[in-house]
């Protein structure tokens, strides 16, 4: 019997990499309205320079292991006592600068006011933006009336909370594990590991909902855990061999009829070949990878 499901947060139930694109784009039309730039050469050079200068810096390895991207390295705080969050704190405002200093400098524009402007501008643009999946609500309230939730979510705790204090839906989690908090992220079994502790529930009477074959699927397996993947049609890096879904769906209102046939063993049971297909379906996409997104990390 099922008797928890665990939700992932970004790209699952909210749409973190359209937030982030969105805000992109609105801070480059500001730019572009005030100096005559194109809105796209903008947008996609402080794209190409976040991603380029984020991935290379010293803070990666500790970001990538909590689940940390540069869309949120561009925005978040990262408030908390621990060293890497206090590395990411210091190591933020300066990589902002550079950021949009590269951008405005694909449009021909060398202004350090400007670059200061444009900084301050994405932070205000993605704090208003934030995506939730309009199925969110009503699917997550309705799981809730026979489920225990739980939130297992990699990232900055200041910065995952911020994000669910735009959802209506925050309240039906019983549980909330953000990465940072635990020093651990997805897809180490252990933070699954502590959610069904703290929901003091076997592996097998809970079942893991997220984006990520790499992080979501495979993290809950190893844990025990079965797992429903849904498909956002992006793109990401899957260690061979791929992890294959218990089940697969393609957005949020079909989880309750996923979760329903994995009581039976009828939906897309592990190792069947509707599995296999849809796993290998995920590498022929390519929004998240362009973008750098987060279900890429």
């Amino acid at each position: 019997m099922v008797r928890a499901v665990l939700f992932d947060l970004d790209n699952t139930l909210l749409l973190e990499d359209e937030s982030t694109e969105r805000a992109l784009r609105e801070t480059c039309l500001g730019i572009a309205d005030r100096m005559g730039a194109e809105v796209e050469v903008l947008a996609a050079a402080a794209r190409e320079a976040a991603e380029t200068l984020f991935g290379a810096s010293p803070v990666f390895a500790y970001a990538d292991a909590m689940g940390v991207w540069w869309g949120e390295a561009l925005w978040g705080e990262f408030v908390g006592d621990t060293a890497g969050l206090r590395a990411l704190r210091a190591f933020v405002p300066d990589f902002r600068r550079r950021v949009w200093r590269r951008a405005l400098a694909s449009a021909s524009i060398v202004d350090d006011a400007l670059v200061d402007a444009a900084a301050n501008a994405y932070r205000v643009a993605r704090r208003k933006v934030q995506l939730v999946d309009p199925d969110a609500e009503t699917v997550v309230r309705d799981l809730a009336l026979d489920h225990r939730l739980a939130l297992v979510t990699n990232g900055a705790p200041d910065v995952q909370r911020e994000k669910l204090s735009h959802t209506a839906f925050a309240p039906s989690f019983e549980v909330t594990i953000i990465s940072a908090e635990l020093g651990v992220g997805k897809p180490d079994a252990q933070i699954f590991e502590t959610a069904l502790a703290a929901l003091d529930l076997k592996p097998q009477h809970a079942v893991m909902i997220g984006d990520s074959l790499a992080r979501d699927v495979a993290g809950a397996q190893a844990a025990g855990m079965r797992a429903i993947w849904i498909d956002r049609g992006t793109r990401e890096n899957v260690p061979a061999p791929a992890p294959v879904p218990d089940a697969r769906v393609a957005g949020l209102t079909e989880v309750r009829s996923a979760l329903a046939a994995l009581g039976t063993g009828a939906a897309s049971p592990r190792g069947s070949r509707e599995s296999r297909r849809a796993g290998r379906r995920d590498g022929s996409r390519a929004r998240a990878s362009r973008r750098g997104g987060r279900s890429a990390r």
